[in-house]
């Protein structure tokens, strides 16, 4: 299961001031943090920091990596912002996201291309999310066949069907599940990703559907997930999961993991 630590992120408590002040150790203890608690990649978003986001995340990428050599995910909506944290990645990076909407195609694909990297891919159009399985499929499929047409390997592609909550749709999280085994089922070699977050929007103790919806998701074939991994039990969840789904061999992550502390 790759981990991507979602904590880096100006729309959360403290960030923000921290880019604005420039105060590197608040946000290099951020990233220590992640890594040390099981995050295979960090995941680097100054959104909302509209005026200068382009030149706040190339500080950011540059000082998360004074500390931590694990890969990076870009993550912004505009281009330039991508392109900046692109070229100062060191490795091979992850963008966080692109579409099937034509216009973040035309964007993105050359870029892409150009500096070799992982991406994630979220099933969605210009006529927006869709609300049935057989169309995630078929937008995932459109993707895909973009993506490795611009030269980017089956293995650096994840796809996100898109989690909505339930809280609106009490079909949404079957539809992401059976959408996310339709996906591995159908393409060797691609990964399925999601953000547990949105399914337990507007419901109390949220942190209980998303780690049971988390292991629901590994069931169906999931492999990696951006979340917040300072939270121990999620981390001891998915540890937990890899080894029931047959995923760990002899159990050694789980035994590292429970070795060191970690749940």
């Amino acid at each position: 299961m790759l981990i991507i630590g979602e904590k880096i992120n100006t729309s959360l408590c403290g960030v923000e001031e921290a880019v604005k002040t420039r105060d590197k150790d608040f946000i290099q203890n951020l990233a220590k943090k992640q890594v040390d608690s099981g995050a295979d990649v960090l995941d680097i978003n100054v959104g909302t920091r509209i005026h200068s986001e382009v030149k706040d995340m190339k500080w950011m990428i540059g000082i998360v990596q004074e500390v931590v050599d694990v890969p990076l995910c870009v993550d912004s909506p505009r281009p330039e912002a991508v392109e900046v944290g692109l070229a100062e990645c060191k490795g091979k990076a992850m963008v966080n996201s692109i579409t099937a909407e034509k216009k973040r195609m035309e964007e993105l694909l050359p870029l892409l291309a150009r500096f070799g990297c992982k991406i994630i891919a979220l099933t969605m159009d210009d006529k927006g999310i869709p609300e049935d399985i057989e169309r995630r499929y078929k937008i995932a499929d459109k993707l895909i066949r973009a993506l490795t047409k611009a030269g980017i390997s089956l293995s650096d592609i994840y796809i996100d069907p898109l989690v909505r909550p339930v809280s609106t749709d009490s079909s949404s999280g079957l539809i992401v599940l059976k959408s996310i085994k339709k996906i591995m089922s159908s393409f060797e070699h691609v990964h399925t990703i999601c953000g547990l977050s949105n399914i337990s929007f507007g419901l109390p103790t949220r942190n209980v559907l998303n780690k049971s919806f988390l292991l629901f998701a590994m069931s169906m074939g999931l492999d990696s997930a951006i979340l917040d991994p300072l939270d121990r039990e999620m981390m001891a969840m998915i540890r937990a999961g890899e080894v029931l789904l047959g995923k760990d061999e002899y159990c050694l992550k789980y035994l590292t993991s429970f070795r060191e502390g970690k749940f």
